[in-house]
C-alpha cells in the first residue's frame, strides 16, 4: 500500500497519519507510533487495559480531562488526541 507523506495534521509524523488514514483512533495510531503497549498505557492511567481498548475502539469517548491525562502518558500535547466531532 502506498502512503502519502503528507501529514493530516501539522506537526503529525508521516507513520500516525498512516495510522489514521487505515482507520485506527489517534490515541492508538500515537501508542502504537510511540511503541507503548495497551497495557503499559493503561498501567501509566491506572485503569484496565479493557478501558484503553474502548477509548481505542470508539466505544468510550474520553472527556478532555481523561484525554489530557492519556496525552500526559504519552508525552504528547492532548489536541492531537481528539477526534473530529
Amino acid at each position: 500500500m502506498t502512503h502519502d507523506d503528507t501529514p493530516a495534521r501539522p506537526g503529525e509524523p508521516a507513520e500516525v497519519a498512516w495510522l489514521r488514514r487505515d482507520g485506527l483512533s489517534a490515541i492508538r495510531a500515537w501508542r502504537e507510533h510511540l511503541g507503548v503497549s495497551r497495557e503499559e498505557l493503561a498501567r501509566r492511567l491506572g485503569v484496565a487495559p479493557a478501558a484503553v481498548a474502548q477509548f481505542e475502539a470508539g466505544k468510550a469517548r474520553p472527556r478532555a480531562a481523561t484525554l489530557k491525562k492519556v496525552a500526559a502518558a504519552l508525552d504528547v500535547d492532548w489536541e492531537v488526541l481528539r477526534e473530529p466531532a
